[in-house]
């Protein structure tokens, strides 16, 4: 247990090195999927999961810098570490929304973090096909009614990170705790990557 505490502290400190003064303390949605069998999501699966079988578009590459979600609802980078998969949009929700968080856990454990300029924001897990805990992040203090916390150790492990009034960084500790979930890690690095990417013109799909 301490070295995860150790682990997710310095998790902490990388995440606010990282969003400090950078424009992805503004709005970003980032999900990850770690499949049960250890084997990757095809984009075919993705692109179903998340459109939830309206009409949708699989692209083979772009950059974060060639405006990829122009006049699109809803469009999301998808990238991939080992098995892990992992999607992000800049100005979106889509990510963590409860039907396509539900589907994209479908044999699989799916986590999402999403705020907005105006601090509106979630922290999501689902597993199963199911959506087990959806809070918000700046009032960690409500958590503990929540019945399905236990099945988020390391979220509970980071609460103290979340308590942005005693001068601590919710945004940051959003992001600590998916990576020490998941082991998949957010970096400015990742955004100079040409990846594949979707996109639809219908919104969130229930």
């Amino acid at each position: 247990m301490s070295d995860e505490r150790s682990a997710g502290v310095d998790m902490y400190r990388y995440y606010r090195r990282l969003l400090k003064d950078h424009w992805l303390e503004t709005a970003i949605c980032w999900t990850v999927v770690v499949p049960d069998n250890g084997e990757p999501l095809t984009l075919a699966e993705i692109g179903e999961r998340v459109s939830g079988g309206t009409s949708h578009e699989i692209h083979e590459k772009a950059s974060f810098e060639d405006a990829y979600s122009d006049e699109a609802a809803w469009a999301m980078l998808a990238g991939r570490s080992g098995p892990v998969t992992e999607l992000f949009e800049d100005n979106g929700y889509h990510g963590v929304h409860p039907p396509t968080l539900s589907r994209l856990s479908v044999g699989a454990r799916a986590y999402s973090v999403y705020w907005n300029v105006n601090a509106n924001n979630r922290v999501a897990f689902a597993a199963d096909g199911e959506l087990l805990l959806m809070v918000d992040a700046m009032y960690p203090e409500e958590w503990a009614q929540e019945p399905n916390l236990a099945r988020w150790p390391e979220l509970a492990a980071m609460a103290p990170h979340f308590k942005w009034r005693n001068g601590k960084r919710w945004r940051a500790a959003a992001l600590a705790t998916i990576e020490l979930t998941t082991g998949a890690r957010l970096s400015l690095d990742w955004f100079d990557q040409e990846r594949p990417y979707l996109t639809s013109q219908d919104p969130a799909s229930d």
